[in-house]
C-alpha cells in the first residue's frame, strides 16, 4: 500500500511539473516511468509458480464442488489460483501507469483547446455583438 502511495506522488508532481512548465525531458522521464512501472507490475508466472509451490497442503485447491481431485489436477487448480493472485497483486500500478500515458497522450490537445480559447481576439462590440454605448432600437 505505501509504495502506491509513493507512486501516485511521484506521478503526480511529474504530471504537473509537465503541465506546468512543459519540460520535454520531464515528459519523456514520465513516460519512460510509467512504462517501467506497467512492466513491472505485469503478473509473472514464475512468481505465480514460487508462490503455488511453496502453498502448504492444507491451503490448496484439493477440491471442486466437492469432487475430490487428483494430485495433477489440485497442483493445476493450485497454480491457477497463485496466477490469479498475482494478476491482482499490482492491479493498481497497471491502471495508474496506463491512466499517467494516457494523461500524457491528451494533455497536447488540451492545451491546444486552453490556448486557444484565451487567446480569442476580443471584437469592438461588446458581448451582445453591439458597439458598446449603443442600445438596439
Amino acid at each position: 500500500m505505501s509504495e502506491t502511495i509513493i507512486v501516485v506522488l511521484v506521478f503526480a508532481v511529474l504530471l504537473g511539473l509537465e503541465w506546468r512548465f512543459r519540460l520535454r525531458s520531464v515528459r519523456l522521464g514520465t513516460a519512460l516511468l510509467a512504462v517501467l512501472v506497467w512492466v513491472y507490475a505485469q503478473p509473472n508466472p514464475t512468481r505465480a509458480a514460487r508462490r503455488a509451490l511453496d502453498t502448504p497442503p492444507a491451503e490448496r485447491v484439493t477440491e471442486i464442488r466437492g469432487n475430490r481431485l487428483s494430485e495433477y489436477a489440485i497442483g493445476v487448480r493450485t497454480m491457477e489460483r497463485a496466477a490469479g493472485e498475482d494478476a491482482m497483486m499490482f492491479d493498481t500500478e497497471r491502471l495508474l501507469s496506463v491512466g499517467v500515458l494516457f494523461w500524457l497522450a491528451c494533455s497536447p490537445v488540451f492545451r491546444r483547446a486552453h490556448a486557444a480559447s484565451a487567446t480569442e481576439p476580443v471584437s469592438s462590440r461588446g458581448r451582445n455583438g453591439l458597439a458598446s454605448g449603443l442600445t438596439s432600437a
